[in-house]
């Protein structure tokens, strides 16, 4: 008891020692939303499937595997070479967001002590938006059907650094929180109760004003990516130059964060670690003491089949637009922008709804989810009804739907997860 109190003093001097956070660190910190979410929104979400799809049908086979895949038909099914067999492509570019999201868990895990520890957070992110835009300039070598692979290398690539990149962004939530005027002076004379009503409505405005910026940035470089399609004839080949503009302002913009956003260094390692072992042993204790976890485990068990299914719907449905809807680039790109819009308008929307009902950030999470759910079943009422998703304009009304709650469910919840790990975790 004695330690925990010591431990406690300890911590208050730290907050009280440390500088707070001003405006403008703020500021540096949406900058890199503004830089990174449209590599997300407009590459990852658009550009990359797309030309991974027309890549691979280009330089693919009907069915029969011999008669050359005919793109400019309707709903046409169509396979290429995957190894030693062949693949469907559509599921050619789901097998590489595959490959890239696993390889991504493994980085992440092995990141982990470096964006809790140490010096290294800031450094690194940076470090990972060079090599992650850089990996998206380099599609532009597939300039040939032939070099398909080549963009599944390369945006392989720069979807382990976003995903890095991000790790080492988010990681900053919960210190911009802790560190934040309101809750450092809520935790100095404020009750308990009204400390943590403070920090959980801090780490959300933070949290939604970073995604609704990125989310904005977002739709502004797939307005631009669609001029860019349009003027150059509206060609795979124009997608991947729109997609590589998309890296090029990341890497522009990340300039912000590296000359305004502070290191905000984290505790030291233990004596004798090292940070990549450190991070898999942390992972492994974490294993062996899930009973004990409670909240934490709940809420990561819960993310990953949100998370994933969330992931699905947004992959498959672009795919599904163009293959099955019969919708061109230039429409795509469009409900692109529709997309990501919806999201920042969403985020603010919903901030709006919990300020006004005085929500908890847990009700806001579960109510965006419950309407998440109604697209899915949406789509089975196909099945059995002359509507559910079979039209091109439902295809609009959809990317609404979906924009309102992508961003909103996304912030909420890194929000939520951000309050609930502990100090230097």
């Amino acid at each position: 008891m004695e330690d925990q109190k010591k431990a406690e003093r300890l911590d208050l001097e730290a907050e009280q020692i440390a500088p707070l956070v001003t405006k403008a660190e703020l500021r540096a910190w949406y900058s890199y939303s503004w830089a990174i979410e449209p590599f997300s929104v407009s590459a990852m979400s658009v550009f990359i499937p797309l030309i991974l799809e027309s890549l691979a049908a280009e330089a693919g086979f009907k069915q029969d595997m011999v008669t050359p895949c005919d793109t400019t038909e309707v709903g046409y099914v169509c396979v290429v070479k995957f190894g030693s067999r062949y693949i469907d492509t559509n599921t050619y570019s789901l097998y590489i967001r595959a490959f890239a999201v696993a390889a991504q868990a493994v980085v992440f895990i092995s990141c982990g002590a470096i964006a809790d520890h140490g010096n290294w957070r800031k450094v690194l992110l940076l470090f990972f938006a060079v090599l992650g835009s850089l990996s998206g300039i380099a599609m532009l070598a597939a300039y040939k059907p032939q070099l398909y692979w080549v963009v599944a290398l390369t945006s392989s690539v720069a979807t382990i650094c976003f995903g890095a990149s991000y790790l080492f962004y988010a990681a900053y939530i919960p210190t911009l929180t802790r560190y934040h005027p309101e809750v450092v002076q809520m935790r100095l004379n404020g009750t308990p109760t009204e400390y943590l009503e403070t920090s959980e409505s801090v780490a959300n405005s933070i949290s939604g004003k970073g995604m609704a910026w990125g989310y904005f940035a977002g739709v502004l470089v797939l307005i631009l990516g669609a001029v860019i399609v349009y003027f150059s004839g509206s060609s795979v080949f124009s997608m991947q130059i729109a997609c590589a503009f998309s890296s090029v302002w990341w890497l522009v913009f990340s300039y912000a964060t590296l000359k305004w956003l502070k290191p905000r260094p984290g505790p030291p390692l233990p004596e004798g670690e090292r940070y990549i072992f450190y991070s898999w042993k942390k992972v492994f204790r974490t294993l062996c003491h899930i009973p004990k976890l409670g909240q934490i485990f709940l809420f990561l068990l819960s993310w990953f089949f949100v998370s994933d299914a969330i992931n699905t719907i947004t992959s498959v449905s672009i795919l599904f637009a163009k293959t099955t809807l019969g919708l061109g680039y230039v429409e795509l790109l469009i409900a692109g922008v529709i997309v990501p819009l919806c999201a920042g308008i969403g985020n603010m929307v919903w901030l709006f709804i919990q300020r006004k009902l005085h929500l908890s950030t847990k009700r806001m999470i579960v109510i965006i989810i419950s309407l998440y759910i109604l697209l899915p079943i949406y789509g089975l009422i196909g099945f059995v009804a002359p509507f559910g998703i079979k039209y091109k304009f439902e295809a609009w009304i959809i990317c609404v739907w979906i924009g309102l709650l992508l961003g909103a469910v996304q912030s909420y919840c890194r929000g939520l997860f951000s309050e609930l790990i502990p100090k230097g975790k």
